[in-house]
């Protein structure tokens, strides 16, 4: 008599199944989440599995565990909302070895399993086996994905050419070379003047919203897009790569002394508000113990007198011994008034010309930017050899690294001699005399930009009650 087949148990409540769906950021490995979903609904619908939750992580690497979806999946499991996680490929769980070893660790604690729609999926010793080469060489392919993108950016780096494709707003690729937009390159060059001259960024917002350009990515422009559009180096002729500049293989738009000078001035600017101030003094104000200040008014609650309208140290309770007295404004106000009446009876400029005591701090800066530019004229010879074959790479990578390693150093010492020297400007008494003759109508903001051309900082004496005004074309002690 024949053996009587026997049937595999059919389970009262079916496997609950969660598909797990990721695409990769490298576009050659980018499969399509929908892809990945009929190929998981058909595997379930093969094994009898209900499907009772999809979870995807669209354009994110599988070398991080910091996948949102990936993590509701793991929770789903581990709290008894799952029996089966599905993948399209062993490889869209993760491409880190430890990660995948913890995710197979806790499913299996929790009493689930993990499977593929398109791969073997056996249980055995040899099936487990099998499984780690999988995911072994999808770990593999991950490094050496890694390594080839490295390769390609430090290569594009070494030519002068921004590591990766995207390029800021107002530059284009032509023939492999990166060139200005025609429309767009005045603008930048226009944002960086308007800039330096004491515009704010909210300034800029409103002219480059009205001028009826647009970012790339955006409806209009706000704050976030003109600074980062503004930061990027490319501006300048450079390149930056792995947190560091490098010679662009292009011309700049603008030279990199202004682009550094933005980049100094959005510093010093960091710590103001970008509202329409109130306090004109705000952040030029110099507390005796180094921090600038701020201003801020008192509002008496009786209302029977005037408020109180003053600034203070910055650090005010926050540290000991600092920053414990505010002086009122109008002290502040008063010192720098008579400041620009001195300032515009002197028409014809005689302290500003005779101010020679920063002339060494000067004279340091422009010797040590003429050092900068001749490494970079260097270091653009050097590609240029490498690129027509006259230098081996790896004569290349010594020579570059020294040449940087002179270059940041002398970037800091740059630094350093410039924040003692600022431009004086060709006719102070003028910008004073039209100071005082708006200094009851100009916006604040106006008037600060204006003083800031003129005036470094006001000293603050809480003794005396009073302000020291220190000019821009007054020397400033390295040890201030």
């Amino acid at each position: 008599m024949a053996a009587r087949r026997r049937l595999a148990q059919v389970p009262d409540v079916p496997p609950r199944a969660v598909l797990y769906l990721r695409q990769s950021t490298y576009r050659e490995e980018s499969i399509s989440l929908e892809l990945q979903e009929t190929a998981g609904r058909d595997y379930c619908a093969r094994m009898g599995y209900t499907v009772v939750a999809v979870e995807a992580d669209p354009g994110i690497s599988g070398r991080t565990w910091a996948r949102p979806a990936v993590q509701r999946v793991m929770a789903m499991v581990e709290g008894a909302e799952a029996d089966v996680v599905v993948l399209w490929r062993w490889s869209r769980l993760s491409r880190s070895r430890k990660d995948w070893a913890v995710a197979a660790d806790r499913v299996d604690v929790a009493g689930g399993r993990i499977e593929s729609a398109t791969e073997p999926n056996d249980p055995t010793a040899a099936g487990r086996f099998a499984r780690g080469v999988m995911t072994e060489l999808a770990a593999f392919e991950s490094e050496r994905i890694s390594e080839q993108w490295k390769e390609v950016h430090a290569n594009r780096v070494a030519r002068g050419l921004p590591p990766g494709g995207r390029l800021p707003w107002g530059w284009t690729w032509s023939d492999g070379a990166v060139v200005p937009d025609p429309d767009k390159a005045p603008i930048i060059v226009e944002a960086y003047r308007r800039f330096l001259a004491g515009a704010g960024i909210r300034d800029l917002t409103r002219w480059l919203n009205g001028s009826g350009a647009r970012p790339e990515r955006a409806q209009e422009w706000d704050n976030q897009t003109i600074t980062q559009c503004l930061d990027s180096p490319v501006h300048a002729g450079l390149v930056v790569y792995q947190g560091k500049t490098h010679p662009g293989a292009h011309e700049g738009l603008v030279d990199v002394a202004t682009w550094e000078a933005y980049r100094r001035e959005r510093e010093h600017r960091a710590g103001e508000r970008e509202v329409k101030r109130r306090y004109l003094l705000t952040g030029i104000a110099t507390c005796p113990c180094g921090e600038r200040m701020a201003g801020f008014t008192v509002n008496h609650a009786a209302r029977k007198r005037a408020p109180f309208t003053g600034y203070r140290c910055r650090t005010l309770g926050k540290t000991d011994g600092h920053g414990s007295w505010s002086i009122v404004a109008r002290a502040l106000d008063e010192a720098v008034r008579t400041f620009l009446e001195e300032v515009a009876a002197d028409v014809d400029n005689h302290a500003p010309k005779q101010a020679s005591v920063q002339v060494d701090a000067r004279l340091e800066a422009q010797r040590i930017a003429r050092e900068i530019t001749a490494l970079d004229r260097q270091l653009g010879a050097l590609t240029g050899h490498l690129a027509s074959g006259l230098v081996p790479e790896a004569a290349y990578v010594v020579t570059r690294d020294e040449i940087m390693g002179r270059r940041a150093h002398l970037e800091t010492g740059l630094a350093a001699a410039e924040r003692y020297v600022v431009a004086i400007p060709t006719d102070p008494s003028a910008i004073a005399r039209g100071l005082l003759a708006a200094w009851d109508t100009m916006p604040v903001e106006s008037c600060r930009a204006a003083l800031r051309a003129l005036v470094r900082r006001v000293d603050v004496d809480y003794e005396s009650r009073s302000g020291r005004v220190v000019p821009v074309w007054e020397a400033v002690p390295p040890t201030a």
